[in-house]
């Protein structure tokens, strides 16, 4: 041990040791009683200055191209004729004239923010394409995915609209002239569609789908987008392959019942005649698919056709509603 003429030259002396840890020891009881009034946000006590929920309403907040376009009323060419259409299938057949009452649809594909304000307004469960924060914001304008059919349509009964049957999808992407994509009769083009063309099918784990608001070379002649591409979507109807030779020529409803809904217009990863404006696909109502998304539709000519914030009994959502 060293003595305290080892020591002396660090310390005054033992005594004075013992006093410099009781100051020590008195200024610390004093820092504590005297501490600031400001949060310590270093604690983990304290609620996190940011939080996953904070930046999904940031993403909700953002500005997104929305707005639904008229479709007047009349008539249109249904379904397929396989001597104009080498790729018409049995489904799509006879090709036959329906008559539409006046109805309103989507310009545009339901995007990940929207569906996000959906999530927040209901607190409903997200997609499991998202993360935790809950999708990158270059993914904002994307189409939603991995919904289900029973998902879209409380989506669009949420925002007071509902899903377009079948046959007013149908008119929608096609016009009243029976063309075969919603440009025309020319095969899909690169920039008209994003559709796999020849050698151009990919498969990851986000898929390489485009914004809401691009193509507008491939638009409808009703100017709605995407109609051809991207992701097929879910309409309201019933698949039955036999459905179109029972007659039903004036605001088909489709099948009261069935196994299987429709959905339309061909995705980013399925060959051009998957996407063409009368090919009929369909799945289980529980079917998620990073292939598929889905738009809304309204009837009559009801002014703007703006969403509402206003839930199906009546009240108003508790999270606040971010108008498109």
């Amino acid at each position: 041990m060293f003595g305290l003429s080892q020591v002396e030259g660090q310390v005054p002396s033992l005594v004075g040791l013992r006093q410099y840890s009781w100051i020590v020891v008195l200024c610390s009881l004093l820092g504590h009683m005297a501490a600031p009034a400001w949060a310590d946000h270093e604690s983990s006590k304290q609620p996190p200055l940011w939080t996953p929920q904070d930046e999904a309403e940031r993403l909700g907040a953002m500005e997104v191209p929305s707005g639904m376009t008229l479709v007047p009323a009349g008539s249109f060419l249904m379904g397929s004729d396989p001597r104009k259409d080498r790729a018409a299938g049995p489904q799509e057949q006879p090709q036959h004239q329906v008559y539409l009452d006046t109805f309103r649809i989507d310009q545009f594909e339901v995007s990940n923010v929207a569906y996000l304000r959906f999530v927040l307004g209901t607190g409903v469960d997200w997609p499991k394409f998202w993360r935790e924060n809950p999708f990158p914001e270059k993914a904002a304008l994307h189409p939603v995915i991995n919904v289900s059919w029973y998902e879209a349509d409380a989506f669009c009964r949420w925002a007071g609209k509902r899903l377009p049957t079948e046959a007013e999808w149908e008119k929608a992407a096609r016009g009243g002239d029976g063309r075969i994509f919603p440009w025309g009769n020319e095969p899909a083009g690169w920039i008209k569609s994003n559709i796999a063309h020849p050698g151009s099918k990919r498969g990851f784990k986000y898929p390489p789908l485009a914004n809401i608001n691009r193509y507008d070379k491939g638009t409808s002649p009703y100017g709605v987008y995407q109609m051809a591409g991207n992701v097929s979507e879910w309409v309201s109807d019933w698949f039955d392959p036999e459905y179109y030779r029972q007659g039903h020529d004036k605001n088909p409803p489709g099948p009261k019942n069935g196994e299987l809904k429709v959905f339309r217009g061909g995705s980013w990863n399925e060959d051009p005649e998957v996407a063409r404006s009368a090919g009929r696909n369909a799945g289980p109502p529980d079917r998620e698919s990073y292939l598929t998304g889905f738009r809304c539709a309204k009837s009559g000519d009801d002014g703007n056709g703006e969403a509402t914030n206003i839930d199906q009994d009546g009240t108003a959502p508790t999270v606040m509603w971010f108008p498109e």
